[in-house]
């Protein structure tokens, strides 16, 4: 078994999230057990995951596994009517929520998932004064999970989690810290096979559980750390054999300009500085992280694999092209989140020189940002005179239809391990402008064959708006960059994909 670790799935996500779940799928495709593994409690889990196009048997969470749900086999909706609520209360109803009634006492409200018909998600009580005592958090699936305490002074007290019979399984105990913050100061697990186990804190029960999961497994499994704060080092603390691995979503280095130069990311410095030799294998996506990083640690007793992040699936690649020609006239596409790393603003910037010679180009935004990152973004494009023509199209999961229909794929990142939506894009016939930053852009995009490539100097956006209108005013040449750009595909194959993991999977053999 191949375990993916993380530290949840949420409705949202990032790029370490989807690389997990395109592995998922190669995976299932080439008959390889693999799995996700959360870490994080979460109510909507099972959602997100029907969502996301997974099933149970695709991830296993770390509280599900002790509350034993993994699996639900007849998952219901869990409404009001269903709570086992005392007689005397009164219900009025709501759109969102419900208001629960002791006479003239508000004792409760009751509220709902999100985008149901009064589906129960959780359920906050009040004390006599009017604070929150206890909030109960019901499951996807249809069965309390968690009971939520507070102190007087609204922190948090003490949790409380149960199997869908209702059985407590887990207690969870809060203390302040300095500065007034509530932090875990006892973790415990309840008759786990017969007895009761004491945690410090998150860690010590994340990698009591990674054992747990090898030893069911019949140890000697693999595991694979994908979020590097949250599972490199209860990974590296397990006690049972295992296969470990550390894979890098994003560049190793603070500064990316200086990968070899420059301090390691946080995140990883504890690992590579003094526990590498406890590994298996490093992990990375292109050929030139694996260089910079090899010369950086210098350690040349632990292997470093590449294998992409992203697999183009043969359904995906066996699809009809799309003839250039017919797609949305001067329409930029991006996708990935929009926060000030990505450099947003720099296509924004970018695009208002463009419609000076192309003035119906738009740009439209595929993700999520903050709020304030995302307003900060719309306000610039009001003060370039622009925001009629950039559009924020928020957060979708099938873009098959918009890579289809989009004219260039535009990235102005400065720092990328590998940019999984310019594969994907690509793999539908969309050519890419990008600045050729580390690791990603310069491995996927071939300057002048199937994109453009502009380097990192351009600070006035000069080169990038450029290249844009020079390919924008020539759709011959936007053709054929086209179909080169559908031969990402063959080099992001599920068949060159698995050739990639035949190092780490031979573990399992």
């Amino acid at each position: 078994m191949i375990y993916f670790l993380n530290e949840y799935l949420m409705g949202l996500n990032s790029g370490v999230e989807y690389t997990e779940i395109s592995r998922i799928r190669l995976f299932n495709n080439n008959h390889v057990d693999a799995k996700i593994v959360t870490r994080d409690y979460n109510q909507e889990l099972h959602r997100n995951m029907d969502t996301l196009g997974l099933a149970d048997a695709d991830v296993v969470n770390m509280f599900d596994f002790f509350q034993n749900a993994e699996h639900i086999e007849k998952p219901k909706t869990l409404k009001t009517v269903d709570l086992n609520l005392p007689k005397d209360y009164e219900i009025d109803q709501g759109a969102d929520f419900s208001r629960v009634y002791d006479g003239d006492r508000v004792v409760g409200d009751i509220y709902f998932a999100s985008g149901t018909f009064g589906q129960v998600s959780h359920i906050n009580y009040y004390d006599a004064y009017g604070h929150t005592a206890k909030t109960e958090f019901y499951d996807w699936r249809g069965f309390k999970s968690m009971d939520k305490y507070f102190g007087p002074t609204g922190n948090a007290v003490a949790e409380f989690m149960f199997t869908p019979e209702g059985k407590r399984v887990y207690e969870s105990y809060y203390m302040n810290d300095a500065n007034g913050n509530p932090v875990n100061s006892l973790l415990k697990l309840i008759d786990y096979k017969g007895e009761d186990y004491n945690f410090d804190n998150l860690d010590e029960l994340f990698t009591f559980f990674l054992d747990e999961l090898n030893r069911r497994s019949g140890s000697h499994q693999t595991f694979i750390a994908d979020r590097p704060a949250q599972t490199n080092l209860p990974m590296l603390n397990m006690v049972t054999l295992a296969h470990k691995y550390v894979s890098l979503p994003i560049v190793h280095a603070v500064n990316p300009q200086e990968p070899v130069r420059s301090a390691f990311d946080p995140s990883y410095e504890p690992v590579f500085w003094a526990r590498i030799g406890e590994l298996d294998g490093i992990i990375v996506m292109t050929e030139a992280q694996k260089k910079d990083l090899a010369q950086k640690l210098n350690h040349t007793q632990t292997p470093i694999y590449v294998i992409p992040g992203t697999t183009v699936l043969n359904a995906t690649r066996n699809e009809a092209h799309v003839a250039h020609r017919s797609r949305v006239a001067d329409c930029l596409l991006y996708v990935g989140r929009l926060s000030s790393e990505k450099r947003i603003d720099r296509l924004i910037r970018s695009l208002a020189i463009v419609s000076n010679k192309i003035p119906n180009v738009t740009l439209d935004l595929y993700g999520y940002g903050s709020p304030q990152d995302v307003d900060g973004l719309k306000k610039l494009a009001q003060d370039l005179k622009v925001d009629k023509q950039v559009n924020f199209r928020g957060f979708v999961y099938d873009l098959s239809p918009v890579y289809n229909q989009a004219e260039l794929f535009v990235s102005a990142s400065g720092s990328d391990a590998m940019p999984l939506a310019m594969i994907e894009a690509m793999s539908h016939g969309l050519p890419a402008v990008a600045i050729n930053s580390n690791y990603g852009p310069s491995e996927i995009i071939k300057d002048k064959e199937n994109g453009r490539l502009i380097e990192e100097d351009d600070v006035d956006e000069f080169l990038f708006s450029r290249a844009i209108i020079d390919l924008l005013s020539d759709p011959d040449v936007l053709e054929k960059y086209s179909e080169k750009a559908y031969e990402i595909g063959d080099r992001y194959s599920e068949e060159n994909a698995m050739k990639s993991w035949q190092s780490v999977l031979k573990n399992q053999e």
